[in-house]
């Protein structure tokens, strides 16, 4: 016999760990000290800006990025241990990006699970200097279906050579990603979508489909993470930021008046 892990307990560990919005964005923030970033970002470009549809809310850092190997072998596998050890492993050269080693914030291995709380669906741009770009789409309400294993889950991930692939390269991201919702039984022979989870399968759908990249997203975001030489760093685009990002702006704009 071996354990089984339901897909819905990386949503709890994800949502279960974080109070608020602040420390979500303060542990993203924390994974990108840990990546020798010196700048960390947190935007959002609202509906009207440059003919944008609907809210976008972006988080970035300029760390060493990820090639598609860490992103399989270390962003995908939880409670890794290179944070948790007391002795700091690292040395000065180009995975510190030629900085002094730094003490790392992060201790559990789950932080990055903290980007599930800032919303869905998610794209999240990576890359490692000498790496290509990895682009990874992912709707973290998925998780929310407690029928789920996570052997049932596809993550989909995809190498971005250049700019003008990249439109073509996201929407082969979402319909891979859509498959999941096509799975009707799970390996035991058990039904996966079940009449209370129909309105999230619905839910998650739309959302996906109705996904339209702006005309400024190549060069306001996309563009200073392509070229494979010398680039790197991470960003998280989320499509629907959770209302708790928007009433904070909304908060913000009464108070000035």
């Amino acid at each position: 016999m071996q354990f089984r892990t339901k897909a819905r307990a990386v949503d709890l560990l994800g949502k279960g760990q974080i109070a608020d919005l602040p420390t979500a964005i303060t542990e993203l923030w924390k994974n990108g000290f840990d990546a020798y970033a010196d700048n960390l970002t947190a935007e959002i470009f609202l509906e009207g800006y440059k003919n944008l549809s609907s809210p976008i809310f972006l988080m970035t850092d300029d760390g060493k990025g990820m090639s598609k190997q860490d992103i399989f072998e270390k962003w995908l596998v939880l409670g890794t241990d290179s944070k948790s050890r007391i002795k700091n492993d690292d040395k000065e050269g180009v995975d510190t990006l030629f900085k002094k080693p730094r003490i790392k914030a992060g201790e559990k291995g789950i932080g990055r699970l903290s980007v599930a709380f800032l919303g869905s669906p998610m794209l999240m741009l990576t890359k490692k200097i000498g790496h290509p770009l990895q682009a990874l789409f992912f709707d973290w309400r998925l998780l929310e279906n407690y029928n789920l294993f996570l052997d049932d889950v596809q993550i989909p991930v995809s190498e971005v050579p250049d700019l003008k692939s990249f439109s073509k390269i996201f929407e082969n991201l979402k319909e891979e990603f859509l498959q999941n919702l096509e799975v009707t039984k799970d390996a035991d022979g058990k039904q996966i979508w079940e009449k209370e989870q129909l309105k999230l399968k619905e839910k998650i759908l739309k959302s996906v489909n109705d996904i339209v990249i702006p005309e400024f997203f190549d060069q306001e975001i996309l563009s200073s993470v392509i070229n494979q030489k010398e680039d790197n760093g991470s960003k998280f685009v989320i499509f629907e930021p959770e209302e708790q990002i928007l009433n904070l702006l909304n908060s913000d704009s009464e108070n000035n008046d």
